[in-house]
């Protein structure tokens, strides 16, 4: 499979899992040994030699290289006893498909899987009878396979985990466009109806794109998104990243921010997710919030504000565009994705204060501006590079009654270290972001503003989330929870995105393509340079 291979010791009563994954109880059919009853070993059921019944503990370990496999492989493996010979402990084993062989004598598992065997298994080991009974839960993932014997799609509802990630099921008729189209939905055991659709504006023309799903029900409970359901999801395509880590990183580090400082934020929930579209397999993906009404009011709010999505750098707080020409209206650059779409006062009047106050004024006067919330933005922008979340690819929040607006970056294929077209960004790149947000000239240039921010960098760089330890430990729960999946996508897609007419000229010129394994290497050394140059340098 590609990934590095691990040791997995699955001991007496420990039921592991993988990454964010919850341990269930498993499926599949159970392995009859010995003629012991191995749905429950202590049912009283005996051989008909029996061997002495045993007396004592075994303590069962199951040694494996990896419990991650593919339709297809044979799989093997040996329970051990850690307090007698194996022959004595009255064994037995459960959750195996119908192929699955166990001999209880030696602990050994003979399973040769096929094209049916797809997801994910508990197996039970039990040692014991009468006097004790001990038992262990041995968690392994069978990936699809199209071209193994008797292959056949996975199905929603039983197909729910790929290799410790759950599985997003999607199920339509005709081609998936940027216009919705009915769908079934599936995450775990949980289905509702929908729509599905196409999102985003280049990554619309990816080998690999991102999608809008949309609920027509609540009933659809994701576990990694907390106890919340929801009525719309988010894939975020990785195929601008083969890292694989940027997305999620970029919305952890900003909501680990507000949380280190104790403060409210716009924090969107992700977790990683397998998709399959009518029963093929489409790849990994970041699964998300949709910022809207609904997460508004996840967030704390009423949701019945006014929400804008900043589309272009024409979204710059400035009284003129990004061509420096006067703006013909003060909403130029912005989309309104919540509120009443003919009434966008609130937005006028904070871009005509911020682009006609000059910085004393603006720092002064009492307003609807969070620059606290602001500083944390622009210092989110420098750290991570996200130099088209600086002023585009942003959210706005007002309602009545709120002190200051909110607001959220978004869309971050370009961060730690490569542009939106996937080509290197150094680390020891500035990018004071004058240009395209006024707001940020302001807290850079006036004295006060400055202080304040440079505050809160060290705030966050002494003892928080800008420390690196803390950013490379996020990257290690990444690794864990992905597992081989991110070999899986790459060996789908990889080839796409090597030829893929945005980059790869330059990047062939420049002779810096990475695989997967190299370019988180890539991430994690980017990120350790960038904070010793800061350390060195300076912020701002």
């Amino acid at each position: 499979m590609g990934a590095e291979r691990l040791v997995w010791l699955f001991a007496l009563g420990c039921a592991p899992t993988i990454g964010d994954t919850k341990s269930t109880t498993g499926g599949g059919a159970e392995v009859e040994t010995d003629g012991r009853d191995s749905a429950d070993p202590d049912s009283g059921t005996t051989d008909p030699d029996p061997d002495p019944e045993p007396s004592g503990p075994c303590g069962i370990t199951v040694p494996l290289d990896t419990p991650f496999f593919t339709e297809g492989d044979l799989i093997e493996l040996t329970v051990v006893c850690a307090d007698g010979p194996v022959a004595d402990a009255g064994l037995s084993l459960a959750g195996a498909g119908p192929a699955a062989s166990f001999d209880a004598a030696t602990g050994q598992l003979r399973w040769p899987t096929d094209g049916a065997s797809g997801g994910r298994w508990d197996l039970t080991v039990a040692a014991g009878g009468g006097s004790y009974l001990e038992s262990a839960v041995v968690t392994l993932w069978i990936a699809d396979a199209p071209d193994a014997p008797d292959a056949s799609a996975p199905r929603a509802g039983t197909y729910t985990e790929e290799w410790g990630l759950p599985v997003v099921h999607v199920s339509t008729s005709g081609t998936i466009t940027e216009e919705e189209r009915a769908a079934t939905i599936s995450v775990r055991d949980s289905t509702v109806e929908g729509q599905v659709k196409i999102r985003g504006a280049s990554s619309a023309s990816y080998p690999k794109v991102s999608y809008t799903l949309d609920f027509d029900s609540d009933e659809l409970g994701v576990a990694e998104w907390g106890e919340r359901t929801r009525e719309h999801m988010v894939l975020i395509t990785s195929f601008d990243d083969n890292s694989y880590v940027r997305q999620r990183l970029g919305y952890d580090l900003w909501a680990a921010m507000a949380e280190h400082q104790g403060v409210d934020r716009l924090s969107p929930r992700t977790f990683f997710a397998v998709l399959y579209v009518n029963g093929e397999y489409q790849g990994l993906y970041t699964a998300c919030d949709r910022i809207d009404d609904e997460f508004l009011r996840h967030m704390g709010t009423t949701g019945e504000g006014s929400l804008y999505k900043a589309i272009s750098h024409d979204a710059n707080f400035y009284l003129t565009d990004a061509g420096g020409r006067t703006k013909s209206w003060l909403g130029a650059g912005y989309e309104k994705k919540e509120g009443d779409p003919d009434d966008w006062q609130d937005l006028y009047d904070l871009v005509e204060l911020t682009g006609s106050a000059d910085d004393d004024t603006l720092w002064s006067t009492p307003s609807t501006i969070d620059f606290a919330a602001f500083a944390d933005w622009m210092l989110w922008a420098q750290l991570t590079l996200a130099q088209d979340s600086a002023g585009k690819n942003a959210y706005l929040y007002w309602e009545d009654g709120a002190d200051a607006w909110s607001l959220m970056p978004w869309d971050l294929n370009e961060s730690f270290g490569q542009n939106w077209y996937t080509l290197r960004l150094s680390s020891t790149r500035r990018n004071d972001y004058h240009w395209n947000n006024r707001v940020f000239r302001m807290l850079q240039e006036h004295p006060e503003a400055r202080e304040m921010v440079l505050a809160r960098y060290h705030d966050l760089r002494e003892d928080g989330p800008f420390q690196p330890a803390v950013l490379q430990s996020m990257i290690d729960g990444y690794v864990e929870t992905l597992g081989p999946n991110i070999d899986r996508d790459w060996a789908r897609w990889g080839d796409d995105y090597q030829r893929y007419s945005r980059w790869s000229r330059d990047r062939d010129s420049a002779g810096d393509w990475t695989t997967p394994a190299e370019e988180l290497t890539y991430v994690r050394t980017w990120i350790e340079e960038r904070l010793a140059w800061y350390d060195a340098e300076g912020p701002l």
